[in-house]
């Protein structure tokens, strides 16, 4: 279970995730959100059978080109490998005349980002449709809609964040949702920041910085709502 979220600031892209990797009834810790090349970071949700069948391909595409040129690339691996595992799992012959429903077999969802020198996040889907994400929020795994619903009010100010404060949003959506705790989430929340000049994963002091600076926005919010109740 996972969550992913993607936002394009002013000045470059935050693309956070939750750290919990379950397999079954085993729980542990891990990276989501890898480098594709030294301006591309890329994510996904989903079965991590697909997940691990995707990284493999992506490891030989050609170093340094941008994402537009590798868009279509991306997709037909995505497409290769979901028709690889459904070729070799018994039950797809159960779903021929639902292919909705056989999809749902291997889930997945990839998210890549890169920022030369605009934002681009790119999403594919696990049918290996490929689209730009302009604009808006991107989230994706078990807790999107939780995400979406926290992100809805902010939209109208995405393009005016700077990377820190979209870096402190994207922190407390993921803590709020890890806390909810019915999607299976959970710490550490990993950030990463592309900006004109590069992609940089913030280290776990930068992290406690960002954690701090979104205890005190929940508490403003709190403090807001409490005075209201006095002055009524």
């Amino acid at each position: 279970m996972t969550l992913i979220i993607a936002i394009p600031a002013e000045n470059g892209i935050v693309i956070a995730s939750d750290g919990q990797i379950t397999a079954g009834f085993v729980r542990t810790t891990g990276e989501k959100i890898q480098k594709l090349n030294d301006k591309c970071i890329w994510a996904a949700s989903g079965e991590l059978a697909l997940i691990q069948r995707v990284e493999e391909r992506l490891r030989v595409l050609p170093h340094g080109q941008p994402l537009v040129q590798l868009r279509d690339q991306i997709a037909q691996i995505v497409k290769q490998c979901v028709t690889e595992l459904l070729n070799l799992d018994f039950r797809t012959p159960f779903f021929q005349q639902s292919p909705e429903n056989m999809l749902q077999l291997h889930p997945g969802d990839f998210v890549f980002a890169e920022y030369t020198p605009e934002p681009g996040i790119l999403h594919v889907s696990v049918n290996g449709t490929p689209e730009w994400i302009r604009d808006r929020v991107f989230a994706s795994g078990n807790g999107n809609l939780f995400a979406y619903a926290l992100l809805q009010k902010y939209q109208p100010i995405f393009s005016s964040l700077d990377i820190e404060r979209a870096s402190i949003l994207a922190f407390k959506v993921i803590e709020e949702a890890i806390e909810v705790g019915a999607y299976g989430l959970g710490p550490p929340v990993h950030i990463w920041q592309l900006a004109e000049s590069a992609a940089d994963q913030l280290d776990e002091s930068k992290v406690a910085r960002i954690s701090d600076m979104a205890n005190t926005l929940r508490a403003t919010e709190v403090k807001l709502f409490t005075k209201d109740v006095d002055e009524g």
